[in-house]
């Protein structure tokens, strides 16, 4: 039966040490796919299903690859965990290759931001949109910015079995420890939810989008994003005579020669218009 190879799957996915997270998210995308096409048994599964099963995808995403392409992506690890013929398998989207960041904050939307949230007593958002901005760190990483890493003013970001040492500069040191102040925070984790567990993307996400519909300037709210924080940092780290190289030191990138590459374009573009 499909849903006790399913099972079986999980436990083979512990097995790997994958985290409980990525393990529901398997089987949450798989459990997807077993709903959709009514499957009982394996053996059931034909090349047919699987593309309209793909298609399926394109309208529920409306096209959003990344979404269409990860739920492929697991699928195929199913397939293979199933032992079946390789030729089901799916093909992947292609997404062109974008050489600017035009979904990324502008440093004046930025500021935009920051002060609508400051003027209407959202703090929170407010010094964690400064953090991010000012680290370049990933909302995952925020756990490890800690009253006793500001004040070191060094934070020990534990990422993929590796450690990397993030500095935390004195206008990011000053503001937080006034955010800490401000909410009698002494030590640990500084942004955090009402039951003391790190905040999730999910939910910053949520009251990005919640902030960018209130501000109505004009701001388009696929701007406003958590990693387009990460970006204006990287933008901003080579604008300030940083080597691209350094970027991706910091950024522990997979593509150092791409990522770069986008944010000199960016800025260049951006020195023409001026």
């Amino acid at each position: 039966m499909i849903l006790e190879d399913l099972e079986n799957f999980k436990q083979d996915l512990r097995h790997q040490e994958k985290k409980e997270k990525t393990i529901k998210q398997y089987s949450n995308y798989i459990n997807d796919f077993i709903e959709a096409t009514q499957i009982e048994n394996k053996e059931d599964i034909t090349k047919q299903m699987l593309i309209d099963y793909k298609e399926q995808l394109k309208d529920r995403h409306n096209g959003n690859l990344n979404s269409i392409n990860i739920k492929i992506l697991i699928i195929n690890k199913f397939i293979t965990y199933l032992e079946l013929p390789k030729e089901l398998k799916l093909k992947q989207e292609k997404q062109q290759k974008q050489t600017t960041l035009e979904n990324v904050l502008t440093p004046k939307e930025y500021d935009h931001l920051r002060d609508y949230a400051k003027s209407h007593n959202q703090s929170q958002l407010y010094y964690l949109m400064g953090t991010l901005e000012g680290t370049g760190i990933r909302i995952s990483e925020l756990q490890y910015i800690t009253v006793e890493a500001v004040k070191k003013q060094e934070a020990d970001i534990y990422n993929k079995g590796k450690l990397r040492k993030i500095p935390i500069q004195d206008k990011v040191k000053k503001e937080l420890l006034q955010y800490c102040k401000e909410q009698g925070i002494t030590e640990g984790i500084i942004f955090k939810s009402r039951n003391n567990n790190p905040l999730d993307n999910a939910y910053i996400w949520k009251q990005l989008q919640k902030l960018a519909g209130q501000v109505r300037s004009g701001l388009k709210k696929s701007k406003v994003h958590p990693h387009s924080f990460r970006h204006l940092f990287a933008k901003e780290f080579i604008s300030n005579g940083r080597k691209p190289n350094g970027t991706c030191r910091h950024f522990r990138t997979r593509e150092p020669r791409n990522n770069p590459y986008i944010y000199n374009q960016k800025r260049s573009r951006t020195k023409g218009n001026t």
